[in-house]
């Protein structure tokens, strides 16, 4: 069979291509045509057929490939493009979007100034090093008794201030390739890092918001007294894949969380 026929015939054999992002719960055959084949494109990021910064074939070109419409394919790329992943290039086509790019480099960055002025920061490893998971880490990441974890400890600065304390804990095997050394200065959001040397894509996120009072370590590290009241962000990020891959704790009296509602 052709690579064309075979995709056809998976696009109409929708039982034989599960989402990755989670088991279907239906069989997709009862699911819209668009949904099946924006599974059957998301697949093809998750397994590395279309790297990020990469471009997509063209649209009369996946539609033949998958042999579905034209609109079924334009609707299809419209979905992956609203989720963030992929990314319309003027004269250019469609690109799977990078997390260096200007789109994404701040799309999971909510904190702001008081006065809605945005942060810009760059990030100070305290630590890093490779540790038992703990209960938090074990429930956000889904790991089991005595799995590791690499965790990292930083700060983020603004012209030379600390505004944020964070610890962010990672499954210790997909990140082994990190390499993030006490002392070293992060110009990168890290999700860069995550995907360029671990291959590991942030599709999206979880965040709780909540209060908490600043222990000594975090006191001491935003120079502030211990037991000022903080604002405490928890995140679980999510994979391309569905798996969570990070979850990370943040602390500031500095800054507001800010999330735009549409």
């Amino acid at each position: 069979m052709s690579n064309r026929s075979r995709a056809a015939a998976e696009s109409r054999d929708p039982s034989a291509v599960p989402s990755p992002a989670a088991p279907a719960t239906a069989p997709l055959a009862s699911r819209p045509l668009y949904l099946q084949a924006r599974d059957l494109l998301l697949r093809r990021i998750v397994d590395g057929t279309w790297k990020p910064g990469g471009y997509l074939p063209s649209e009369p070109q996946l539609a033949l490939d998958l042999g579905v419409s034209i609109g079924t394919i334009r609707k299809a790329m419209e979905d992956l493009v609203g989720q963030g992943l992929l990314e319309r290039q003027h004269g250019r086509g469609t690109q799977v979007v990078p997390h260096s790019s200007d789109r994404s480099r701040f799309r999971f960055l909510r904190f702001v100034h008081g006065d809605g002025r945005p942060f810009r920061p760059v990030a100070h490893v305290l630590s890093a090093g490779t540790a038992r998971a703990d209960a938090q880490d074990r429930g956000a990441l889904g790991l089991g008794p005595g799995a590791k974890v690499l965790v990292l400890l930083r700060t983020r600065s603004e012209d030379g201030v600390p505004m944020i304390y964070e610890r962010i804990a990672l499954p210790a095997e997909p990140f082994a390739a990190l390499r993030a050394e006490p002392g070293a200065e992060m110009l990168e959001e890290i999700y860069v890092l995550y995907q360029a040397r671990c291959g590991q894509t942030v599709a999206r996120a979880r965040d709780t918001i909540a209060t908490d009072r600043a222990a000594p370590a975090i006191a001491q590290a935003l120079g502030c007294p211990p037991g000022t009241p903080l604002l405490l962000v928890s995140r679980v990020a999510v994979s391309l894949a569905g798996a969570p891959i990070e979850y990370r704790q943040s602390w500031t009296a500095a800054l507001h969380y800010r999330s735009d509602l549409d």
